[in-house]
This record gives C-alpha cells, sequence and structure tokens, in this order.
C-alpha cells in the first residue's frame, strides 16, 4: 500500500481568494486537494474549483514539451523541439527586435492567472526579466473602473485594486448591519466570502442586493433592486440625494474628515483659499462660520455651514459667489431625485428612498462592489458615487462599514505592488515601461498610443500638459505572455485575432502556459509551465496571510516554472547573475522585502512564517482611515476633488486633471458608451450583454475540467421568456449571438433572472468550445481616458435562431 504524502500549497488563481490547500501525494502523483488551515479559523476554506485540481494537473491534454509553430500563425500547428532550442528561438527573437525597434518594443504579459510572487504574474520572475530587458510590462486594465472612481473619493490613486485594497479585511463583513451587494454575485464568483456574511445574517443584518439578474445573492438578500444595467451612477446619486435632502448625513464626520464644509470657487471651480482673499501667501482653505456668517480659516472654524451659496469679495475688490462642497453635491444629486431616477433607472423611487435611508440609518453598513458594475464605460462614476456614499453618512473606518468593498487589508496587496516589490523585481535597478491593457491594441496596430503626458513627473499633482491624451511612439512588436489567456480576455476578440496578432504587426508571440489556449494556438513558441503543486512559491492572498507553497510533485513531462524559465533565457543573454539559486531560494528575499512594511512586525512576521508557513500581515483590529486621514490633497475624503486622479502607472499618487480645465470634480452620470438607451444602435442590437462569473471557472482556468464540465457542459446565453417569445425562441435553441463585431453560436437557456433588454453568457469559455465564434467578439474596446478601464459589458447584441447543424 503506498502512503500519502501531505504538502501545503495554496490555490491561487484570480478569483482573489487563494485558500490555503493541502496536496495530497502518493507515489509521486497530486491525486486530491484538500483544504488546510489557517491561523484564524475563519478563513479555512476549499470550493469546487480547488477540490478539482488533481483532474487538471494530471490532465491528457497538458502540453508537456517545448514547441514551435510549423503552420501560419494561428492554425495550431506545432513540432517538439528541445529547451536548448527553444531557449536559443526567444533569445534570438528579443534580440532582433531590440535591436530593430527598441528593447520597448517587446511586451512582457504577466497576468493574473496566477498570483504566485515567483511563479506567477504578481510580481513573478516575468517581470523580473522585463525589467532586466527594460521592455513593457503590460499592466492589467480590466479592473481599472470602478476603483479609480473610488479611488478619486478616499486616495488620490487610480487603477487597478487601488481603492478595494483600502477597504477592511473580509472578515470585517460579519459586523455589519446592512450590507449592499452592488453589482456582485458573491455566492458565485466570492464564494469564499459568503459565510462573513450568513455571520452578519444570524446577527440580523439587513441584505440589499443590487444587480439587473436576479442572481444567486438576489436570492439570499431580503432586498432585491433590480436596476437598469449601465445606470448605476444615478442610482447613487439618487440616494446622496435622498440622503442630503433628510439630514441622514453624519455632520460630525463631514465635518471633520471631508471636503463638505469647503468653499468652492463658481468661477474656476477651485476651493477658496485664504489667499484669494488677502493676497497672502497663506493658502489654507476657508470655510463659511454658520454661527457669524464669516469666513474662518478651516483649522479654527468651531461650526462651518456645510449647505449654502454665498457672496465674498476678493483682494481685488471683485466680487464673487461660493458654494459649500457639500451644496455643489446636493446640485449635482438633485438632477436626480428618486422620480427622475425612478425614469432612467427602473428602480421604484419608494425603493430608492427606502434602501437610502437603511443604508445611513441601520449602520454599521458595507457596500460590497462586485465587477459587474466595472465593466462599463461609466464604471468610474459608479465607484467615486458609492464611495460618496460611504464618507458623507461615515460609514468608513468602523467595523462592519466601509463603502470600499471587503478586499483590503489582504496580503495580495502587498505581493502585488510594483512599488512593494521593487527591491526583488528590480535587482539590477533597471525598469521595464508600463503599458496599460487597453491601450496593447493601439500599440501594436499604430505604433502609437494615447497618454496623458504630465507637466512634471515628478509631481503628479501638477496635472497634465493639455487637456487630452497626446500620441506617443510605441511600437510593440514581440509579446511574451504568461499566467494569462489574452486572447479569451481581450475585447474584440476578432481584431485581436485577425489584426493584433497577425504577422504584419507582430514579429513573434511566445507563450509560456500548461494548455493549448485561445493564445496559445496563436503562438510561434510554446512554453511548457508547471502547475502551482510542481514548484516552491510564496503567494498571498484575498484574507490577510502570506503563505508558502510547498513543491509536492515533480514537474511534469519537460515543463518548467517561470523561475526556471527566466533563469534560462537570463544565462543565455548574459544576465545569470540576477537569477541564481532555485524558486525556493528566492522565498526568504521576498519576505524580508515584504517584512520591511511593518516595521516592529516584522520580526514576528519572519517567525510566523519559518514555524508554520504562514504569517499574518495585517493587524487583526486595524481599520483603513480609521485616524479620519486620507490620502489626498486635502488629507479628507474628496467627493469633491480640485484634480481627478486618473490612471498614469509611472506614478503614486496618480496623475491629476485639474477641474479648472473643464474635468468635472463630483460624481455625475455619463451615459455608457454603447449598451444605453439613447444610443441609435440600441434599434438594431436591442439587449446588453453581461459576460459572467460562474463557480465553474475563474475567467478561463479550469476552463476544461472533467468534473467541472460534467456540471457545466457547454457555452449558453441567457434570455427571458419575454425576449425569447419575442424572438420565436425556445429553451434548448442554438442561436447566433451577433453585432457588427462578431458572432457566437450557443445554446439558449430561458431564464426570468434576466431582465427586458438583457442577455447574459457565462464566461471562461475558448473558442473551441463554441459550435461558431467566441463570446469574447462581441465586445468593444472602449478607451475611456480617466479609468482606462476595459468595458466588457458595455456592449449591444441581437439574438436569432442558428440556421446551422
Amino acid at each position: 500500500m503506498s502512503t500519502e504524502i501531505k504538502k501545503f500549497s495554496a490555490c491561487v488563481p484570480n478569483c482573489w481568494m487563494n485558500c490555503r490547500l493541502y496536496a495530497h501525494v502518493r507515489d509521486g502523483k497530486l491525486v486530491q486537494t484538500s483544504a488546510a488551515p489557517f491561523p484564524d479559523p475563519s478563513y479555512n476554506r476549499i470550493c469546487l474549483r480547488g477540490l478539482s485540481h488533481p483532474q487538471r494537473v494530471n490532465s491528457k491534454d497538458r502540453i508537456l514539451h517545448p514547441m514551435k509553430r510549423v503552420g501560419k500563425r494561428g492554425e495550431n500547428k506545432f513540432e517538439q523541439i528541445t529547451w536548448d532550442e527553444a531557449i536559443d528561438i526567444l533569445a534570438d527573437n528579443l534580440n532582433k527586435i531590440k535591436e530593430k525597434y527598441g528593447s520597448k518594443a517587446v511586451a512582457f504579459l504577466p497576468w493574473s492567472g496566477s498570483y504566485a510572487a515567483i511563479n506567477g504574474g504578481m510580481p513573478g520572475a516575468i517581470k523580473r526579466f522585463a525589467n532586466l530587458f527594460e521592455g513593457t510590462v503590460v499592466v492589467d486594465g480590466v479592473d481599472f473602473g470602478m476603483p479609480t472612481g473610488m479611488s478619486q473619493v478616499v486616495a488620490n490613486m487610480a487603477g487597478g485594486m487601488a481603492s478595494l485594497f483600502l477597504g477592511p479585511e473580509p472578515k470585517d463583513l460579519s459586523y455589519a448591519k446592512t450590507i449592499i451587494f452592488w453589482g456582485t454575485n458573491i455566492t458565485d464568483s466570492q464564494v469564499h466570502n459568503w459565510h462573513f456574511v450568513l455571520d452578519a445574517m444570524e446577527n440580523g443584518a439587513k441584505l440589499i442586493c443590487i444587480d439587473p439578474r436576479y442572481s444567486e445573492t438576489a436570492a439570499k438578500s431580503h432586498e432585491w433592486v433590480r436596476v437598469r444595467p449601465g445606470s448605476d451612477s444615478i442610482l447613487a446619486l439618487s440616494m446622496i440625494q435622498v440622503i442630503i435632502e433628510e439630514n441622514l448625513i453624519d455632520r460630525d464626520y463631514c465635518i471633520k474628515h471631508t471636503v463638505a464644509p469647503f468653499l468652492v470657487r463658481q468661477d474656476n471651480g477651485l476651493f477658496l483659499r485664504q489667499s484669494d482673499i488677502d493676497g497672502s501667501d497663506n493658502a489654507g482653505y476657508l470655510t463659511m462660520d454658520a454661527d457669524s456668517n464669516k469666513l474662518i480659516a478651516l483649522e479654527t472654524v468651531a461650526n462651518p455651514a456645510l449647505l449654502g451659496t454665498f457672496d465674498v469679495t476678493l483682494h481685488d475688490g471683485s466680487k464673487l459667489q461660493v458654494k459649500t462642497a457639500l451644496q455643489m453635491l446636493k446640485d449635482e444629486a438633485d438632477k436626480y431625485k428618486p422620480a427622475e431616477a425612478e425614469r432612467l433607472t427602473l428602480v421604484p423611487a419608494d425603493k430608492i428612498v427606502e434602501i437610502a435611508r437603511i443604508y445611513a440609518t441601520n449602520t454599521p453598513s458595507t457596500i460590497y462592489t462586485g465587477f459587474g458594475v466595472d465593466r462599463w464605460d461609466n464604471a468610474d462614476q459608479v465607484g467615486r458615487g458609492i464611495a460618496t456614499l460611504g464618507v458623507i453618512t461615515g460609514q468608513i473606518a468602523k467595523k462592519g462599514a466601509s463603502p470600499l468593498g471587503a478586499m483590503g487589508q489582504s496580503a495580495l496587496q502587498f505581493t502585488i505592488s510594483d512599488a512593494v516589490m521593487g527591491p526583488w523585481t528590480s535587482p539590477s535597478g533597471t525598469m521595464a515601461e508600463l503599458l496599460n491593457f487597453v491601450l496593447l491594441q493601439q500599440a501594436i496596430l499604430t505604433g502609437k498610443v494615447n497618454m496623458w503626458e504630465p507637466k512634471d513627473p515628478a509631481n503628479p499633482l501638477a496635472g497634465p500638459t493639455g487637456k487630452e491624451p497626446v500620441p506617443k511612439d510605441w511600437p510593440i512588436k514581440g509579446l511574451i505572455l504568461t499566467t494569462g489567456n489574452m486572447v479569451s480576455n481581450h475585447a474584440e476578440q476578432k481584431v485581436t485575432i485577425d489584426e493584433m496578432f497577425s504577422e504584419d504587426k507582430l514579429d513573434f508571440i511566445c507563450c509560456i502556459d500548461m494548455f493549448m489556449t485561445d493564445t496559445a494556438r496563436q503562438a510561434d513558441l510554446f512554453l511548457p509551465c508547471t502547475s502551482w503543486f510542481e514548484n516552491d512559491d510564496i503567494v498571498g492572498g484575498l484574507h490577510p496571510y502570506v503563505m508558502r507553497m510547498e513543491k509536492a510533485i515533480e514537474p511534469m513531462g519537460e515543463s518548467k516554472g517561470d523561475w526556471d524559465i527566466f533563469k534560462l533565457l537570463a544565462q543565455k543573454m548574459g544576465w545569470g547573475e540576477y537569477f541564481k539559486g532555485d524558486a525556493k531560494d528566492q522565498i526568504d528575499g521576498i519576505l524580508d522585502v515584504l517584512g520591511n512594511l511593518f516595521g516592529d512586525h516584522k520580526d514576528r512576521i519572519l517567525k510566523e512564517f519559518k514555524e508554520n508557513g504562514i504569517a499574518r500581515l495585517s493587524d487583526p483590529n486595524a481599520l483603513p482611515f480609521a485616524d479620519g486621514v486620507f490620502y489626498t490633497r486635502t488629507g479628507r475624503a474628496e467627493f469633491y476633488s480640485e484634480g481627478v486622479a486618473t490612471v498614469f502607472p509611472k506614478s503614486m499618487p496618480a496623475l491629476q486633471l485639474p477641474v479648472n480645465e473643464g474635468h468635472n470634480p463630483l460624481p455625475h452620470f455619463v451615459p455608457p458608451a454603447e449598451a444605453w438607451i439613447d444610443n441609435p444602435l440600441i434599434k438594431k442590437y436591442p439587449l446588453a450583454l453581461a459576460t459572467l462569473h460562474t463557480k465553474w471557472r475563474v475567467h478561463t482556468t479550469f476552463y476544461d475540467v472533467p468534473a467541472l464540465r460534467e456540471m457545466d457542459p457547454e457555452p449558453v446565453v441567457y434570455l427571458n421568456q419575454k425576449e425569447s417569445s419575442k424572438r420565436g425562441l425556445k429553451d434548448g435553441d442554438y442561436v447566433t449571438v451577433f453585432n457588427d463585431r462578431g458572432h457566437c453560436v450557443v445554446r439558449l437557456v430561458v431564464d426570468d433572472s434576466i431582465n427586458d433588454g438583457g442577455a447574459a453568457i457565462p464566461k471562461g469559455w475558448q473558442r473551441h468550445q463554441f459550435k461558431e465564434g467566441g463570446y469574447q467578439e462581441l465586445t468593444k474596446n472602449h478607451i475611456n481616458t480617466v479609468h482606462y478601464g476595459m468595458s466588457f459589458f458595455d456592449a449591444l447584441v441581437e439574438v436569432k435562431k442558428w440556421e446551422g447543424k
């Protein structure tokens, strides 16, 4: 009878949970995975995907040898080669592109398919090599919309997960008395946090779900608010209107910790300062004293006016009208009083009033946001509105209260941060350029990207040189892809395959993966990588812990971890000194870098990790912004901001777009770029398409695991009975979902959880799993020049019966 060996590991895809696992091994083979304990047992968890790892690791479809393309690009014709040949091909192509176009013409894509710190993309050996090569690192632009808007209120940051990591840790959900799930189906997409919600329910919490679809989370909530897709920022503004109108704000918090009492000049939109009044050098902010009706310095006023319009006399004798920042917010929100908001959002006016009152009074309250509201061109305004709801009601920095979700205080925020991990990712001191993923299409197709140019690169608060982004030469001629599946996760899939990946545009494509994904099929060189159980590594998750991943089995076939692949490449190119040792040898160095962030806690962290292979990074009692200080120009929560943060990857804080140059300083409504009622295109394509996260995949990871496919066998589209009948369709029909960009053929599921005018396709399928086309053909690569997020949901489609067989 064979002996079972049990190793500590982790599941590290982009579900963010990153559960601690046991890897059970018999005769050198992974045979089972199970939940391993955290020091805090409330974080013990595992899901169906985590249990399915043995099938994925041992899959007959794994590619276990290096291969080079022998047919036309995209034909999926390859021949097996040796690792020596593969590294020669890779190094030769990198050198050719560098010599002809410069090193920045090679783009390295370390995506989010693995959050492992060494053999993954967060930060990953690929970034270490990219910095040595001084190439281009393509940063994730998929989740930038909503977080950017939130960050504009609480921090002069923008892009990625900046604001989401400023919230409390997930366990904090259990202390809430009201939880609003806004654009998230937590029971499917972040199932591991659901038990904290159940704890809150047992303590009497009220659950409200805002979603166009009657999701599983909606079914479990006390209130379901069906909102028109793309109108979420209107709903947020209408709730703000009710809260201000009914005086449900937290007056004390607004006075002490927000810009509510600041006075805003009506000529240029800037805050009124002492220098405006007396011509001095004193740039201190002024408020209007509610008792004396006189201008008083912010730091000395006892009872500032929070609402009102006033006339003031400037130092040159001219008169000027000013309003409080809260009055400015009220004026904007008054455009969307509940009756008007009902017309646009389809949410009944009395329901808007009800949920606004509950949020402001049944406290502490948490708004748990998901990326259903992020995948829109106007997602930043949703984020701004939600964060504003939190700060004006004081629902922040308290146990069970945050408008920033429950995703912060996690180890993940530290392990993925380039700023934090720089000492490890850049041992040579050289750095790659950073390019937003949304702009990659421009760079490949035109050789240029439209980017904001800062007046002073050292001071992004000074703003950009002009009112619009400007073209910048940035040819991309080679792609090195790992820990992701770009073809499946980039909008406008036909453009990606037919244009971006054409041999006319890209000289070379290398894909590192376990399987022949949609992206791998387009590669010139395929390098087989190991699974998470075939390497030593370290990882943080959407919990406060950093964990060791022990190598449980030997690499299958000729597969190699990313560290070993880039080590071979570095040695070939003369940089071997920066890739010394094995992956296991990097763990102490990474942990030391992380520990430096925690001062007096470093010794404790290192000791815990050495003894147990796991260590808590953050203080369990810590609450972001508990001191009332925000990472903004004013040090306060800025629902009104003189400079609107935009994505500018080279700087932190973010580049500021000045309000006195026309940039809107408040949360406001901007119609979606495509999927909106006023768009004439809606007559041709009347359905707004959502691409859903499910239990069965994490983006495209686990796309072909047999146990999961048994429960979820093929791509489908959901339409309700009304929309199906209108088109003469019935449940089980194969239908074509299409628009001007492309199409896919899927099976129809008639489901009345879907809203009128809506369609939904679960995401993550590969093109070969469709009868025709692919769902990502339907999406559009909108470029929003503030948040630079990818607006997958902001797309219109039509559905008809498939005419094929």
